[in-house]
């Protein structure tokens, strides 16, 4: 019963750890789509573009959190490097985005001058 209860905790983290990966890749490409955008000065789909990254953060940040207090509150959460990975790209997405948002900001605001 043991060896089971590892095996669905391992996949459930696996599964989650992916879930995080995806929302985060998914934040990723927009932001790429709002710089890309930004290269021709469409600052209303880079506007958009950055919004829909950051709702792909909020997912993953959620899904995240929600491990993060599992531990908080007692249970042992088993060291995953593919976790890891995936608060890695979370992390990253969130740094590359508010970057984005103030280059949407700057970028525009010498485009009036």
């Amino acid at each position: 019963m043991e060896e089971t209860t590892y095996i669905e905790e391992n996949d459930q983290l696996n599964q989650l750890s992916m879930n995080i990966l995806v929302h985060a890749g998914n934040a990723r490409d927009h932001l790429v789509q709002a710089l890309e955008s930004l290269e021709t000065m469409d600052f209303e789909k880079a506007k958009t573009e950055v919004t829909a990254a950051r709702k792909e953060v909020v997912v993953a940040h959620g899904l995240q959190t929600d491990t993060l207090q599992l531990e908080a509150s007692g249970e042992q959460i088993r060291y995953s490097t593919l976790f890891c990975h995936a608060q890695d790209t979370l992390m990253t997405a969130q740094s590359e985005i508010l970057i984005g948002e103030h280059l949407v900001k700057l970028f525009e605001a010498f485009s009036q001058k």
